[in-house]
């Protein structure tokens, strides 16, 4: 009865945001967004798990400064339509099919957690579109396929339970917030009301629920250990950086990722945790910046 009753007052559809911009990717509408002006250089950005465009606009502004920059959101997540299947492979797919639509023909793709697994499968499913990009980075994420601990579990959760379950943890002011919380690091401040809000609007829309119960179920998207080490041999420069404080991965597995890929020693930014690019937005920049000067350009 108390279920019942929180989903009646909780009903209603989720209007999307105006002004949103969206180009076609295969057969579906992905939600973009751009920063700075045209340059030589282009930097598309690859959100992670339950993330959208909104956790890089701090990084994306300070880039945009210098570089053409461009994000979108994931199909599963964010504004992007929801269009099943969800699995790495058509996650790739729609990355390819991004940089063909918005024309970004040599850009140095950054994914962060999830995202670094997206770009690997990329690299490998697209091989001659591959020879165009300028570099990768891996930022807070390894790039590899896990199963998730407990994620067939939820099929077998009953409504009305778990939907009302989902629609008071995406309406929550205490568990996204604390858990964003022990996720950013110890330099992130508490969630503003206007943040809080535009981190849970997206879990909200239409689909959402269903994409992201189907996502938990699935292994986390990305790539073997065996088809990781294959980046090696793509003639892209390579960069991984995490937070310092990142305690969702090993101690040691930065500088693993780095071996397997290629890439220099890992950078890591001091006093940021999974989700760097809000924590210390100068300093991946920075490190960002670095790695096109030094190893792109």
């Amino acid at each position: 009865m108390v279920s019942g009753g929180y989903l009646v007052a909780t009903n209603g559809v989720q209007q999307t945001p105006s002004g949103l911009t969206f180009v076609k990717t295969g057969g579906f509408q992905t939600h973009f967004q751009s920063w700075g002006r045209a340059s030589s250089t282009q930097i598309v950005l690859i959100h992670g798990a339950f993330e959208s465009t909104y956790y890089f606009e701090s990084l994306a502004n300070i880039l945009g400064k210098k570089f053409h920059v461009e994000a979108y959101d994931i199909k599963g997540f964010g504004y992007t339509e929801r269009v099943a299947p969800y699995t790495v492979q058509s996650d790739a797919a729609q990355l390819h099919d991004f940089l063909l639509a918005r024309k970004l023909d040599h850009p140095i793709l950054v994914g962060h957690s999830l995202g670094a697994g997206v770009i690997a499968r990329f690299a490998l499913d697209y091989p001659q579109e591959a020879e165009g990009v300028a570099g990768y980075v891996f930022l807070d994420g390894d790039g590899l396929s896990l199963a998730r601990p407990g994620g067939g579990l939820l099929k077998y959760l009953p409504d009305p339970y778990v939907t009302a379950a989902y629609r008071f943890i995406t309406r929550s002011s205490i568990i996204i917030p604390a858990v964003f919380k022990a996720t950013c690091g110890s330099i992130c401040a508490p969630l503003t009301h206007d943040q809080l809000t535009q981190i849970e609007l997206p879990l909200r829309q239409p689909g959402a629920q269903e994409a992201l119960f189907k996502l938990a179920e699935a292994p986390i998207p990305g790539v073997s250990i065996q088809e990781l080490i294959k980046l090696r041999s793509q003639k892209a420069p390579k960069h991984v950086i995490f937070g310092a404080e990142d305690h969702e991965f090993d101690p040691e597995t930065p500088e693993e990722i780095a071996r397997y890929i290629g890439a220099p020693p890992p950078v890591f930014i001091p006093e940021a945790g999974h989700l760097s690019m809000w924590a210390q937005p100068a300093r991946v920049a920075s490190a960002i910046q670095d790695f096109v000067t030094k190893r792109v350009s």
